[in-house]
């Protein structure tokens, strides 16, 4: 009996859900679950197919396709601690060292780790305790790299955000300042990119955004955030009447709610439509943190030098884990009680020796 019609209707819905998502909801990380879904119910789809054709030919293709990409991804995985390494060294190279700069080599380490664990497999202790805890690794190490690519793919689909030339407000977010207190490379691109839709929207539609630049002060810094990116905006030719300072915001949440409160009391209504600008690595946490506040605010990605990335992405997915981690806490004591139960299975039924 074929599942043809079944898989095709799955597939239908989840497609309706993702675009549903993408276009409505796409402050979620939900965007990549129901596109990764999609794709494997793709792929199943396609094996029901042919499987309904008989046809030989275009099963040997899928079969070639499905095993190539399984290749170049074992093998991206499992030599990834080069560009991990290379990566390191890079980031030290031009931000100095840090822990936050050493995240890439502390993946790189893990992988080698993950490596030696596969390729030897070392047979230490009972077999029991030896299945129990294989079994532990393989899906605790399946779960973080189902998540991760999770996370990769609902920031490059969040991406795909074009907003009308019709807004009210836009927000810029604010980084760290250089020595305490110029515009970085990071941040002067958020503002160009806020500038660049500020100066398109009253070029198209001769409205003017207000641009408001949120960023509180660091113990190390001389002046606030959001006065410095004001600075920068009004040395750059736009009027200060167009600008707001929101200076009290010491993290991602407190600049959207904030910037708010601003946006409230500078227009006297609740129903403005704003976009908030970012580094294209840091908009869709801005934009899962503005879903939590009930902010109707969606982001658009300012560019982020490539050697950056690495680490800023894995900063980001750290940052997810943390946000989600009683989700993640029960999903590690369900792994770690099926481990448990694969490791009971193998003591109290023990496999028979082969004749």
């Amino acid at each position: 009996m074929t599942l043809l019609i079944p898989t095709a209707i799955i597939f239908i819905v989840l497609v309706g859900l993702f675009f549903t998502y993408l276009i409505k909801l796409r402050n979620s990380l939900y965007i990549g679950t129901l596109a990764n879904l999609s794709l494997l119910v793709l792929l199943v789809l396609l094996v029901e197919i042919i499987s309904v054709l008989n046809s030989q030919f275009w099963g040997i293709i899928l079969g070639l396709a499905v095993a190539l990409v399984g290749l170049l991804v074992f093998l991206g995985l499992t030599l990834s601690f080069i560009f991990f390494f290379i990566n390191a060294f890079i980031v030290w190279k031009r931000e100095g060292y840090s822990l936050s700069s050493s995240l890439t080599l502390i993946t790189g380490i893990a992988v080698i780790a993950v490596d030696l664990l596969f390729f030897f497999n070392p047979s230490v202790g009972p077999k029991p305790l030896q299945g129990g805890v294989t079994m532990f690794l393989t899906l605790l190490i399946g779960y973080v790299l189902l998540t991760v690519w999770n996370t990769i793919s609902s920031m490059i689909l969040y991406r795909l955000y074009f907003p009308r030339k019709d807004k009210d407000y836009i927000i810029v977010l604010g980084s760290g300042l250089i020595d305490g207190y110029k515009v970085g490379r990071l941040l002067g691109n958020r503002i160009e990119t806020a500038l660049s839709f500020y100066r398109s929207e009253i070029k198209t539609t001769g409205k003017h955004p207000k641009l408001i630049f949120s960023g509180g002060q660091g113990g190390d810094e001389l002046l606030p955030e959001g006065e410095a990116m004001q600075k920068y905006a009004l040395e750059h030719g736009i009027p200060k009447v167009d600008t707001l300072v929101e200076d009290k915001s010491i993290n991602t949440e407190q600049n959207l709610a904030f910037s708010r409160k601003i946006i409230e009391k500078d227009s006297g209504r609740d129903d403005n439509k704003v976009i908030f600008v970012s580094n294209n690595y840091h908009i869709l946490r801005a934009g899962v943190l503005a879903r939590k506040l009930k902010f109707a605010a969606f982001g658009i990605g300012a560019p982020t030098p490539f050697y950056f990335l690495p680490n800023a992405v894995i900063r980001e997915h750290l940052a997810f884990l943390v946000m989600n981690k009683r989700a993640n806490i029960a999903i590690i004591v369900l792994i770690a009680l099926i481990a448990l139960g694969t490791g009971l299975l193998l003591y109290f039924v023990p496999g028979e020796p082969i004749q």
